[in-house]
C-alpha cells in the first residue's frame, strides 16, 4: 500500500489554489519548472528576514534538525516546551496526517502550554493568502495539544529608515490576525479531508487552466497543463483583459480570427492589423511629431537599479530601489556617431552620490535625454534630488529634458512580433536583429542585473565573482542605450519611407 503522506501548510495552500497543483506536488514534483535565480533570491531574503525576526524574542531556541527528520524536530520541539523555553523557532507539530512548522511560538508569560503564534513574511502587509496559511498551522498545533492564544503576521515596515545597523524591532512589525484566522477555521476539517483524497488518488484531477494558474502564485506546472499555442493569440493584446475575455466567450483565440467590427482600442487595432496583413503598421505623422520634438545633442540614457527588503544603506527604506549604474550614448546629430559614457562603482559603498555627480556632468545642460519608459529615470532623478539637496536644482533641471522612445511603440508603430508589447526586449530583436541580449553572458535582462547588484551590495557575493559580474553589467547596460540609438535610426527610416513598400501606413 502506498504511504499516505501528511498534508503540510505549503501543500494545503497549493490545494486551495488548485487541486491539480497539489496532486503534482505529491505524485510527480520532478515536472515542476526549476527554481530560477529571482525566486531563489526571494527565498534567501525571506530566510534572512526570518532570522531577524527571531531577534525580537530573546532567549528563544531554534529547532535545527534537517527538514526531513520529522521525528527529530518533534522531539526537539517537545523538549523545548518542557524546558520552559520562552520562544521556539521552527517549532514542529504533527496531528494525524497534518504536519506544520511555526516560524515562532512565543510562550504566554506565566503559562505552561499557552502560546502566541507568529508567521514571518518578507511582504510589507498582511495578504489574503496568509490567513489560510496560519489557520492550518493553528489547527494542527491545537490538535497536537497546544493552546494557541493569538496569531500574528510579522512583516516588513515600509516606514523604517535605516540608520546604522539593522534594527529588527523597527524593520519588522507584528500585526495581529487572530480574528481573521478564526474566520477561516470553520470547515477546515472537511477541506483537509478533501485534499487528503486528492493526495491519495492515483488519477490526476481534470482541471482546465484558468485564473488559479497564477493566483496567488504562479504555478510551476504550467507547461504540463497547457498545450503549446501557435503564435499571435488574443492573449497578446495590450491592456486586453476585457477584450480577451469576450473573445474567449466567442471561441476566438487567435488574432487572425478577430472580427473586423470587434471593439478594440486604437493600439489593439494596429496590432491586429499587423498580424492579419503580416506587415508593420505605423502612423507616420505621430512618429514624425516625436522626432521633431527631439533637440540635439541627444543623450540616450538608461539606469540600472537594485534594492532589498532589508535596506542596504543608511537613509534608505525597505524595497525602495536606487540607481547604481547608468549607460549613456551621446549623439550630436541625426544618425550621427555616438560617444559612450557610463557609471558603475567597483566597491560596496552607497553609489548614489557619486552617480549623481557624474551624471550631472555627463548630461550637460542642453539637448534631449532619450529613455525607454522615461518615468522610471525621471522618478529616480527626483529621488536623488531629495536625497542630495546640494544637487537638487541641477538634477531637477534634467527631468523636463526627457523624451520617451517607448511612446511611438505604444501609440504609433505595431509589428506582429512585438506581441502587443512596447518593451525594448520585444522591439529590439524585430527592428535591429543584429543586436541581441541573448548573445550577452549571463546578464541578459534587468531582473538579473537587479539581483546581481543586490547580492553584491548585501555582501553575499565575493569580490572575484563581482569582477565578472561587473563586466557583464557594463555590457548589458551599454546594449540598452545602443539599442535606443539604433531603434531611433529605424524611426527616421520610417518617416523617410525608406521601406514604405513593406509597411502599412495608417495615415
Amino acid at each position: 500500500m502506498t504511504e499516505q503522506k501528511p498534508l503540510s501548510k505549503s501543500n494545503y495552500l497549493a490545494g486551495l489554489q488548485c487541486k491539480k497543483l497539489l496532486w503534482f506536488n505529491i505524485h510527480d514534483r520532478s515536472l515542476a519548472a526549476p527554481v530560477d535565480e529571482d525566486t531563489q533570491r526571494i527565498f534567501d531574503i525571506g530566510h534572512r528576514i526570518g532570522e531577524l525576526a527571531t531577534r525580537r524574542f530573546p532567549g528563544g531556541e531554534l529547532i535545527d534538525e534537517p527538514y526531513y527528520d520529522v521525528e527529530g524536530t518533534i522531539a526537539h520541539t517537545q523538549k523545548a516546551v518542557e524546558d520552559g523555553i520562552p520562544a521556539i523557532f521552527e517549532a514542529t507539530a504533527v496531528a494525524g496526517r497534518l504536519l506544520s512548522k511555526a516560524d515562532i511560538l512565543a510562550r504566554v508569560e506565566n503559562t505552561d502550554n499557552e502560546w502566541d503564534m507568529y508567521e514571518v513574511k518578507s511582504s510589507t502587509k498582511v495578504k489574503d493568502v496568509h490567513i489560510p496559511d496560519m489557520a492550518l498551522q493553528k489547527h494542527c498545533f491545537e490538535l497536537a495539544g497546544y493552546t494557541i492564544r493569538k496569531c500574528f503576521l510579522v512583516h516588513v515596515s515600509t516606514a523604517y529608515v535605516r540608520q546604522g545597523e539593522i534594527d529588527p524591532q523597527q524593520l519588522l512589525q507584528a500585526e495581529e490576525i487572530t480574528e481573521r484566522v478564526a474566520e477561516h477555521l470553520p470547515g477546515i476539517e472537511s477541506r483537509v479531508k478533501e485534499l487528503h483524497e486528492v493526495m491519495d488518488s492515483s488519477t490526476r484531477p481534470d482541471i482546465e487552466a484558468g485564473p488559479q494558474c497564477s493566483d496567488p502564485y504562479d504555478c510551476p506546472y504550467w507547461d504540463e497543463c497547457n498545450d503549446a499555442w501557435e503564435p499571435y493569440t488574443v492573449y497578446d493584446l495590450s491592456y486586453g483583459a476585457n477584450a480577451t475575455s469576450e473573445l474567449e466567450k466567442q471561441g476566438i483565440y487567435y488574432l487572425k480570427d478577430v472580427p473586423e467590427d470587434f471593439p478594440l482600442t486604437d493600439r489593439q487595432k494596429m496590432h491586429v492589423q499587423a498580424v492579419k496583413t503580416d506587415k508593420p503598421v505605423y502612423d507616420t505623422e505621430k512618429i514624425r511629431a516625436f522626432i521633431d520634438s527631439l533637440e540635439y545633442p541627444l543623450y540616450h540614457f538608461d539606469f540600472e537599479t537594485t534594492g532589498c527588503a532589508i535596506p542596504l544603506f543608511d537613509n534608505t527604506r525597505p524595497y525602495i530601489q536606487f540607481p547604481f549604474q547608468y549607460s549613456l550614448h551621446i549623439q550630436k546629430e541625426p544618425n550621427g556617431k555616438c560617444d559612450h559614457r557610463y557609471f558603475l562603482n567597483k566597491d560596496r559603498t552607497d553609489p548614489q552620490k557619486a552617480l549623481a555627480e557624474q551624471m550631472i556632468h555627463h548630461l550637460g545642460k542642453e539637448g534631449s535625454i532619450i529613455a525607454w519608459n522615461m518615468s522610471f529615470e525621471q522618478g529616480h532623478i527626483n529621488g536623488l534630488a531629495e536625497l542630495f539637496p546640494e544637487y537638487s536644482e541641477q538634477l531637477r533641471n534634467l527631468v523636463p529634458r526627457f523624451r520617451d522612445l517607448m511612446i511611438p511603440f505604444r501609440t504609433s508603430y505595431a509589428h506582429k512580433d512585438f506581441h502587443g508589447s512596447a518593451s525594448l526586449k520585444y522591439v529590439l530583436p524585430v527592428l535591429v536583429p543584429k543586436l541581441s541580449y541573448e548573445e550577452l553572458e549571463e546578464i541578459q535582462d534587468g531582473g538579473t542585473a537587479f539581483l546581481r547588484a543586490q547580492k553584491w551590495y548585501s555582501g553575499d557575493m565575493p569580490e572575484e565573482e563581482w569582477e565578472k559580474n561587473y563586466n557583464n553589467l557594463l555590457k548589458y547596460c551599454e546594449l540598452d542605450t545602443l539599442a535606443m540609438v539604433e531603434i531611433l535610426r529605424k524611426l527616421y527610416e520610417v518617416v523617410e519611407d525608406i521601406k514604405g513598400n513593406n509597411q502599412t501606413n495608417i495615415r
